[in-house]
């Protein structure tokens, strides 16, 4: 996933930097002009405005810092007389790439009281300058909501650059989550539970009773917390374990009575947390028949869901 950061430059460049890192930190590719390591596409045939536009619409999104500085105006270079920030800020809309706006709450604060004067030319801001006055024109574009477009007109409020990242890792979780969880998968570090299944029988004239016994394993490279393992119907019976580890086995067994020729089935339910804050719902399909004085039983996975869900947490006792 690819985020285009949006702010002026030289005013926030350790802000920038720091949220750059943030999102490199939770799996996002973070994309801007003043930073070596971003994956910022330079064009040689392009100028450094249409280049920054060429590279947001590339984006899956973007996120609009905006702070104390409005930025210098680009109509005398051939473009509308707005900042570079806001020029980007209306390419992403028009690039139908969504738009995460944080501003600093000084801003805000000022911002709310141009909005109750703005035909006031005496008015003087505590935070905002005179030539930076653009930035109540950008936010007041970005809150009138627009029903034909479908970007959200909502905006964030911060205090300091460790405030930004959490209202930024907020914002972002829909967006990063399910990218996290392919590449927790691929990388082998998610868990994963796999099914074995054994039975065994005794004698009877028109109908045998079986034990099943099934088996799941974690052959994932990382731990499942919190597993709830039940049959279906005895939902109320589970087998709780807090942690079952890579290579960690859990067995459930079930009586069933077969009769001859006709295939008996129940389900197997495993629920468990994963260490990136997504809840695993299995359900294995488990059954077995006898056909010819033979006896076969298996089992396989039929249904896995993903939940979103709060993050790990265990209990430390003080010594």
């Amino acid at each position: 996933m690819r985020v285009f950061i949006s702010s002026t430059v030289f005013d926030l460049i350790d802000v920038r930097a720091e949220l750059a890192e943030h999102l490199r930190a939770v799996g996002v590719t973070p994309v801007l002009s003043d930073d070596k390591l971003s994956d910022f596409s330079v064009t040689s045939d392009l100028n450094s405005i249409e280049t920054c536009l060429v590279n947001v619409a590339s984006c899956d999104s973007m996120i609009l810092v905006l702070d104390r500085r409005y930025g210098p105006r680009l109509g005398e270079h051939g473009f509308d007389d707005i900042s570079a920030t806001h020029l980007e800020y209306q390419h992403a809309l028009k690039s139908n790439v969504p738009v995460h706006v944080f501003v600093r709450d000084r801003l805000d604060a000022d911002y709310s009281i141009w909005k109750r004067n703005r035909d006031s030319g005496s008015t003087r801001f505590s935070w905002v300058g005179p030539k930076d006055s653009g930035l109540f024109r950008l936010l007041e574009e970005h809150t009138l909501l627009d029903t034909k477009k479908p970007q959200s007109n909502w905006y964030s409020s911060f205090s300091d650059s460790i405030d930004l990242k959490a209202a930024v890792a907020k914002r972002l979780e829909a967006e990063v989550l399910p990218q996290r969880l392919v590449e927790a998968i691929q990388a082998n570090t998610f868990p994963m539970l796999d099914l074995g299944t054994e039975s065994k029988h005794g004698d009877g004239l028109h109908a045998t009773t079986v034990t099943l016994l099934s088996t799941l394993t974690n052959v994932g490279g990382a731990p499942a917390f919190n597993g709830r393992i039940f049959w279906k119907h005895k939902e109320r019976e589970p087998n709780i374990k807090e942690i079952i580890a890579p290579g960690q086995s859990v067995s459930m067994s079930l009586l069933m009575t077969l009769i001859p020729g006709k295939r008996m089935e129940s389900q197997l339910i495993a629920q468990y947390d994963s260490p990136i804050g997504i809840t695993v719902c299995d359900r294995f399909e488990v059954g077995a028949e006898i056909t010819a004085n033979v006896l076969f039983s298996g089992g396989s996975l039929v249904e896995r869901r993903y939940k979103r869900t709060s993050a790990i947490s265990l209990h430390i006792e003080d010594v």
